[in-house]
C-alpha cells in the first residue's frame, strides 16, 4: 500500500474481557480488505487501525 493512500483510526471497543477478544477483533479486522494494520489495546478498550483509504 502506498504511504499516500494510508489513514489511521482509533476506534472505541467495549465488552472485550480478554486476549481472545484481542486476538479475535485483530484477526478480524485485519483480513478486511484494504487494512494493513490493526493494534487492538484490552486495557484501553481501543482499536487502531491503519487502512487503505480507496480499498476501505
Amino acid at each position: 500500500m502506498s504511504g499516500q493512500k494510508t489513514s489511521k483510526i482509533s476506534l472505541k471497543i467495549g465488552g472485550m474481557s480478554c486476549a481472545s477478544c484481542v486476538a479475535t477483533i485483530e484477526g478480524a479486522l485485519t483480513n478486511l480488505g484494504g487494512v494493513s494494520k490493526a493494534q487492538v489495546n484490552l486495557a484501553a478498550q481501543k482499536a487502531h487501525v491503519e487502512y487503505d483509504r480507496e480499498l476501505v
